[in-house]
């Protein structure tokens, strides 16, 4: 069953639910292509192909589209709206408690609910209902030494990398956050879309000028980048359309899981930085 990646994680957000007792909407529904002599693809799908040097994580978050936009404002609205009516519940009951205060108390006197405004309003965030969590495990494909290969199914749409990141479904997270620097694409149905390859074995390190003591990689490569040309699609893929992912900076998104902030390192021909700036190198 492919399993809608609803992330209502309220342990760290606080977070709102859409309403009591209602189900919020699956944005994306999605699964790990799993290593089979044979596979199928289902047409109304889309899939993402990513290769690794080693068995990684990589958590996308969807970038919606306009009718979604609609939809999770619908959702936050009723939410408020609910929130609200239990608000003027609980100010009435307070209020029957606090008319004669006299016969109170201090230590017993509750106190004063807050009406929920829009400046206070918490609720899910629309990324934290879109999550997919690719890696380290469920590999369609591994190679010595620790190389992996992943296939991915998920809802057709556009998607942003939000990094390399383990989120538990329970609560927690592992990893860094591109938060300040990322790329998006889009994934279309009945088709492939091949993320590249992300390297994290960086070489030999070189030795500084300013401390022999700390050799660092001087010439570190892409950490995300196409896949080279001569490297193999897996044979189980030969008959399905595989195209290469177009990648498009995309700016900031907070660090909802308190994990490491960084940004996806410069990509030739897609973005680089200016300082903290980032440049677009697609722009036309």
């Amino acid at each position: 069953m492919i399993r809608a990646t609803i992330l209502t994680i309220m342990s760290l957000l606080a977070a709102a639910p859409a309403a009591a007792g209602e189900k919020a909407p699956a944005f994306v529904k999605t699964k790990a292509v799993a290593d089979k002599p044979s596979i199928s693809l289902n047409p109304a799908s889309g899939y993402v192909l990513l290769r690794t040097d080693t068995a990684m994580p990589l958590h996308l978050v969807r970038v919606p589209s306009e009718s979604e936009k609609a939809i999770y404002a619908a959702l936050r609205a009723k939410a408020f709206a609910e929130a609200q009516r239990k608000y003027q519940k609980k100010l009435k009951s307070y209020e029957s408690l606090m008319a004669d205060e006299t016969r109170m108390p201090n230590a017993a006197r509750p106190q004063k609910p807050v009406e929920p405004t829009e400046a206070n309003f918490e609720f899910t965030p629309f990324e934290l209902m879109t999550g997919v969590a690719i890696g380290p495990t469920n590999r369609f494909a591994k190679q010595d030494g620790g190389a992996s290969t992943y296939l991915q199914e998920l809802t057709p749409g556009e998607y942003r990398i939000y990094g390399p990141a383990q989120v538990m479904p329970a609560g927690g997270a592992a990893g860094t956050c591109w938060c300040m620097g990322s790329v998006k694409f889009k994934v279309a149905a009945g088709e492939i879309t091949d993320l590249g390859l992300i390297a994290t074995k960086q070489g030999k390190p070189s030795v500084t000028v300013a401390d022999k003591n700390f050799p660092v990689p001087m010439d570190i490569p892409n950490f995300l980048g196409a896949a080279p040309e001569q490297a193999a699609i897996d044979p189980r893929l030969a008959k399905f359309p595989i195209r290469r992912a177009e990648y498009r900076p995309v700016g900031k998104l907070p660090n909802y899981f308190g994990i490491t902030v960084g940004r996806i390192p410069a990509m030739p021909g897609v973005l680089r930085y200016d300082r903290d700036r980032i440049v677009d190198l697609t722009a036309r």
